[in-house]
């Protein structure tokens, strides 16, 4: 299977309604996680809004490699493996000083033998472009500032943000459900009130 075109079908900002967007569910950040969860929720016919603040592609700071299982849930969403750009990798080595331990990936049944890497330049840009091939609507450039709730104090959306001077006030993305990917910074989590636990890295 060959990878999908280069550039991803981001709403035009000039067809955003000022009064709200409205959708089944909303994915807050387009890393791997958010374009992976919209991309089976538009698979499965739900009407799923993908808000990124960043623009692809583009570069971050972060580790590109992915173990079997992560290979085998890229396989399932239809990625080109195989396309240039993709390095394999047999195992995994840790160096401490003057320690060095190996350990190749273990035989497991219906994963890959193999992990892959892939610079984060590209990697998001590539599950972005699945997902809206898949039905989401991915809205590039804009940042989640608040979460909208009811009376209930149940979420019922975000506010965001626009990169474009066009769109100079936040706007509400509407929607019962709405998933928080949006990363380490946890803002929507945070902005609600959940408290980070301290005796955790992440």
């Amino acid at each position: 299977m060959r990878e999908l075109p280069p550039d991803p079908a981001t709403t035009d900002v000039r067809e955003v309604s000022r009064t709200g967007e409205d959708a089944q569910v909303i994915v807050v950040g387009a890393g791997p996680a958010g374009s992976s969860a919209a991309y089976h929720l538009a698979r499965a016919g739900v009407d799923v809004i993908l808000l990124e603040k960043a623009r692809f592609p583009r570069e971050k700071v972060c580790g590109d490699g992915l173990t079997p299982r992560a290979v085998h849930q890229l396989i399932r969403m239809g990625v080109d493996i195989t396309a240039p750009g993709w390095t394999r990798s047999r195992g995994m080595r840790w160096v401490a000083g003057e320690h060095r331990v190996h350990i190749d990936w273990p035989a497991l049944g219906r994963y890959p033998d193999f992990g892959l890497s892939r610079s984060r330049h590209d990697f998001d840009d590539i599950l972005a472009r699945h997902a809206v091939a898949a039905g989401a609507r991915l809205y590039s450039g804009w940042k989640a500032e608040r979460p909208l709730t009811d009376r209930a104090g149940r979420v019922t959306g975000v506010a965001a943000s626009s990169d474009s001077p066009d769109v100079p006030e936040p706007v509400d993305f509407r929607a019962p459900v709405v998933i928080a990917a949006d990363g380490a910074s946890a803002r929507l989590a945070l902005a609600l009130g959940v408290e980070r636990d301290p005796r955790r890295q992440i």
